[in-house]
Formats: C-alpha cells, structure tokens, sequence
C-alpha cells in the first residue's frame, strides 16, 4: 500500500542561530507513498525572513544526500546591494527526484538541514509517522485542468495539460540553440498533488501538411519535467535543474469583468448557461448537494455596480506596496423560466472564490472556479455523518 509521510517539525527557537527560521513550516508532496522504494518527493518550506533578500529567491542546491540525510544550500539568483529590515514571506520549493535515485537503501527518516545566509534550519522527516500520527492528515487529491497555460513574466513560454483522470501528459514549449520552438510530451500519473515525467522530443517528422516520411519519427528523451499542483488552476512547474515557475490557466474567447482593485482587476465573465453533471446521490448521509438550491441548469447574469444617485465616485486610495490586487463581482442565478433562485458573489484576491445561497441560506455553499467553464460547489452547512454536499458545474453555452 502507497503512504506518505507528514514532517515532524522541530524548531529550536531558543537558538539565535535559527532564530529566522523559528516561523519555518515544512510539508512533503505527496503526503502519502512508498518511501522505502525511493519514490521521488518534493520538499515543501514557507515562512518570514526579517528582510527583503530571503531564501524564495535564490535557487536552492542539494548539497548532500545520504538517504537519511540531506543539506540544501542556495546559489545567488537575485543580488540586492542592501537588504533591507521588511519581513518578506517566502517559499522554497525543492525537487528530491533529482537524488533519491541514486542512493539505494531503506531509510526510516530523513533528517533535513537549510541553510542560508548563515543561519540554519533543522527537521527530521520520520518516516513511519502515518502509524503513529493520530489521526492521519487525509491525502491532496488534485487533478489540474486541462488546457493552455502561462507564467506570468516570462515571455514566449507555455504549457499545455492534457489529462483523464490521473493520467496526464504536459507539453511544455521550448526551444533549441537556433531559436526554433517545439512543444515535447512528459506523460506520466499524477500521484495526489505531484508530477513526474521524462520528456521526450520527436524529430525526424516535422513537415506541416507534406506526406509522411519513409523513416518513421524518432522520440528521445530531452530532459524531465517536475510539476506540484496547488490547486485545479495554479501550478508549480520545473524542468530540468531549473526554478520552480508558477503557471496559472490561459483564458481566452469570454468576455472580462473588471472588478476595481488598486491595480484595475479583470476576470472572466462567468455569465451564460451552466449546468451541474455531477453531485452526491446521498444527500441524506450528509450536508445537502448543490442541487438543493440550483435547478440541473441555471444561467448566470452579472449584477451591475450599485450606484447612488449623480454622487461621484470617492477616490481609492493606493494600497501599501506589495498589497495583492482585490475587489469582487455578484451575479443574479436564475433557472431557466428566467426566475431568480439566488445569488452569488465572487471576491478575488490572487485567486476567485464564489459564495451563493448566503441570503437565503445560514450557510451557503462555496465555489471554487476551476476554469471559466468549470466550477465546483461544496456546502459550507455542518457536516453530518463524515459526508459533505458537494457538485461540479461547467458551461454550456
């Protein structure tokens, strides 16, 4: 049976030594797996340095590795002439398929050293923790959404998923030492909230719309591809010895909303036809289904701002720097006679989270936009008998 491991964390705060790393949190992905069989696993680091040049920035090297023990290090990616005293949150994300591979053997725990800018990190990974730990954390069971994808900043990359079920295949554009661009495949399975996939390239083939060659196309190997899912719409992507890059869904053909937000925020439209394909059949076991509150099909319309009279507009202030872009949209739900059954308000800050039923019901149900064509609904009411009401929605029109 596959089972992964939770870290143990050990913080010795009373040592200035580690003192900026007191606030350090550490998990593994995935959670559960056979570690014996030096399956590969990435390691997982978020918290606060007390100043603007702070371990997310810098690429972080496996330095040793001895299969009970491993030391990360970090090269200078990002050269700050002063640093400055400002608390900066960080995370650091490090790919253990690079060595575990390579050094064979049964090994019961894991002891992890970061270091950084003289200061030092320590935790143990005890490994038979899932007989021990009570109860258990559940596994992250993430399946991202099929499609085009970007990263922010950088131009002329992209990533195409193609995924049913758990298997997948990601298709990442890269290009050659003359320029030329070309997408190659990593397939592989999704193991709860990980990736992992040798790329292959075909060569030997590239013709657009010419007979096939005599020679059939050749496929090798180029490089492997690391990915850890966030959630459906927010990945983290590594090739080869390179970072960890956040890629997020490409959105194209829906009209946008502009939600306001100091920077301007702009998000899909989701009004249109919706129509729910899937829902818990036992709502009796549980907390009700999305169904108890939205008709099979419903169509979404976006409320307009409110107004008040020929008052202007108060003018908003810019937020700190640094602050996220925020603001919020509401839609009217209606069945398909055209009668309103609810409401639903959408606030986003870094990502969309909707809210419908909260008028009407104590509770309410809460979405998580997946894509603009795909949504999941849970209840938000008490759960009863371990079960929860829960649904998935996609566009119809």
């Amino acid at each position: 049976m596959k089972i992964r491991y939770l870290f143990l964390l050990f913080a010795f705060c009373c040592n200035p030594a580690w003192a900026d790393f007191s606030d350090t949190l550490m998990w593994i992905h995935p959670q559960y797996g056979d570690y014996l069989d030096n399956e590969p696993f990435i390691l997982d680091f978020r918290g606060e340095w007390p100043t603007d040049c702070h371990p997310g920035e810098q690429k972080p090297v496996i330095t040793e590795y001895t299969g009970d023990s491993v030391l990360i290090e970090f090269e200078t990616i990002v050269e700050h002439p002063v640093c400055n005293d400002t608390p900066t949150p960080y995370r650091v994300l490090v790919d253990m398929s690079d060595v575990v591979e390579d050094v064979p053997g049964v090994f019961l725990h894991i002891e992890v050293t970061m270091r950084f800018d003289g200061d030092e990190f320590v935790s143990v990974l005890e490994k038979p923790c899932l007989l021990r730990c009570d109860p258990p954390p559940p596994p992250r069971d993430i399946k991202p959404e099929a499609g085009l994808y970007f990263s922010t900043g950088l131009d002329k990359q992209g990533l195409l998923i193609a995924r049913q079920n758990r298997r997948m295949g990601a298709y990442p554009l890269i290009y050659d030492e003359s320029g030329s661009s070309e997408w190659v495949l990593g397939p592989g399975g999704i193991v709860e909230d990980v990736f992992f996939a040798e790329l292959y390239e075909y060569t030997g083939g590239q013709c657009l719309g010419c007979p096939p060659p005599d020679d059939p196309p050749q496929m090798g190997v180029v490089g492997k591809i690391t990915m850890l899912m966030d959630s459906e719409g927010l990945i983290q992507v590594k090739i080869n010895d390179g970072l960890f890059t956040t890629y997020e869904p490409l959105n194209f053909g829906y009209g946008q909303v502009d939600i306001g937000g100091n920077p301007v925020v702009n998000i899909p439209d989701l009004s249109g036809r919706w129509a729910i394909i899937e829902t818990d059949i036992e709502p009796y076991l549980g907390s009700p289904p999305p169904t108890s509150i939205l008709p099979l099909v419903f169509d979404l319309y976006l409320k307009p701002p409110p107004t008040i009279g020929d008052i202007p507009p108060i003018p908003i202030p810019p937020p700190p720097e640094g602050t996220p872009p925020a603001g919020n949209a509401s839609y009217w739900v209606r069945d398909m006679d055209g009668e309103e059954v609810t409401e639903m308000r959408c606030d986003y800050e870094t990502t969309m989270i909707c809210k419908l039923g909260a008028s009407e019901n104590s509770d309410g149900f809460a979405i998580q936009l997946l894509s603009p064509e795909r949504m999941t609904i849970t209840n938000l009411s008490p759960i009863t008998l371990g079960k929860t009401g829960t649904g998935t929605a996609v566009r119809i029109d």
